[in-house]
């Protein structure tokens, strides 16, 4: 694969496995860390993308490659592609409101936001995916499941049939929602949890890897635990400088 800037414009080339000319519009991936890595894996296996750039806002990374691709700049960097002919941007920041803060920026820059979803992903035809979604191998989303805009599906996680996740949900790998289930925008569901058939987690809220929910989850709440509990109080209700409430007697530990 060779990427050739000609008179101003990006063009692509490269060969398939069967030594054909091949071409792909090229892409920017936002983020160069893991999810980035992930996203580029998954790109590259796409042949209408050619990945061709990372961008950070972290400095120390600029100027230097990851997996064989430049890390060109941060936002201001953009412009100059854009400016050269790059349309396509994808952004892989795990943080959901970073991530939407971004991608929202790159589009008002003339950015077309990009989904990057791994051809191993299972998604079933009556599903409904959002823009900008990133998705990893592996993935099942069932029947009549909704995911948002901006929502990262980590390898392996399920989504069952009539699931809804709101927009900017992030899902670690291994994740496991039953039918029914609802996920509020910006939710943070971690490594391995299991969430119960026709339970709601609030937006903002986190759940702890690992965990197993069986009651509906607040707005802004964290959970952990087999079954979960509430680990830390809704950012919304509560006073964030205040004590975390003295556990149950039947919740502390047996000397």
């Amino acid at each position: 694969m060779s990427i050739h800037n000609l008179t101003g414009l990006w063009t692509v080339s490269g060969t398939d496995e069967n030594g054909m000319a091949t071409s792909g519009q090229p892409i920017v991936i936002f983020g160069a860390g893991g999810l980035g890595r992930m996203v580029l894996d998954i790109l590259s296996l796409r042949p209408e993308w050619q990945p061709m750039a990372f961008l950070d806002s972290n400095r120390d990374k600029h100027h230097q490659t990851l997996d064989g691709l430049p890390i060109m700049g941060d936002l201001t960097a953009w412009t100059r592609l854009h400016a050269q002919g790059v349309r396509h941007a994808t952004v892989a920041i795990g943080d959901n409101e970073q991530r939407i803060q971004v991608a929202e920026q790159l589009q008002a820059a003339g950015a077309t936001l990009t989904s990057a979803i791994h051809p191993l992903a299972m998604i079933a035809t009556t599903a409904r995916i959002g823009q900008h979604a990133l998705i990893g191998a592996r993935v099942t989303v069932c029947v009549h499941a909704t995911v948002g805009e901006h929502c990262v599906l980590s390898p392996g996680c399920i989504v069952e049939h009539d699931n809804t996740l709101a927009d900017g949900v992030f899902v670690a790998p291994a994740a496991r929602f039953a039918g029914g289930v609802q996920i509020g925008s910006h939710a943070r569901i971690g490594i391995g949890a299991t969430v119960i058939p026709g339970r709601k987690i609030g937006a903002y809220a986190e759940v702890a890897p690992g965990s197993v929910v069986i009651r509906d989850v607040a707005d802004g709440a964290r959970v952990t635990g087999v079954p979960a509990r509430i680990a830390a109080p809704s950012r919304f209700e509560a006073d964030p400088l205040a004590p975390l409430p003295e556990p149950a007697p039947e919740e502390l530990p047996i000397n």
